[in-house]
């Protein structure tokens, strides 16, 4: 908060104005606003890197895993036993 908004916020009760804060916290809207006003730009995408590249080529990411990845084995030890070994040589 910038000194201009705590000098006008004096007067508020102090749980109003943390809540006042949360909210605008929680809504991208609000933050993009509360960026221009203490003088910073307000982006639309905010993590990554922000350039023209980039934003074009964001609908051609593959966001799904492959389908033929087999899934990990893990090993289960209780006591230092091996528990469904699947290779004897192992215990």
């Amino acid at each position: 908060m910038d000194d201009f908004t705590k000098k006008s916020v004096e007067k508020f009760d102090k749980a109003t104005v943390r809540a006042a804060e949360k909210l605008i916290d929680r809504s991208p809207e609000l933050k993009k606003i509360r960026s221009i006003k203490d003088g910073l730009s307000g982006s639309e995408i905010t993590t990554g890197v922000n350039c023209q590249q980039y934003k074009d080529g964001y609908d051609n990411i593959k966001w799904s895993k492959p389908e033929d990845k087999e899934k990990p084995k893990f090993k289960v030890r209780v006591n230092g036993v091996l528990q469904y070994p699947e290779d004897k040589d192992e215990e």
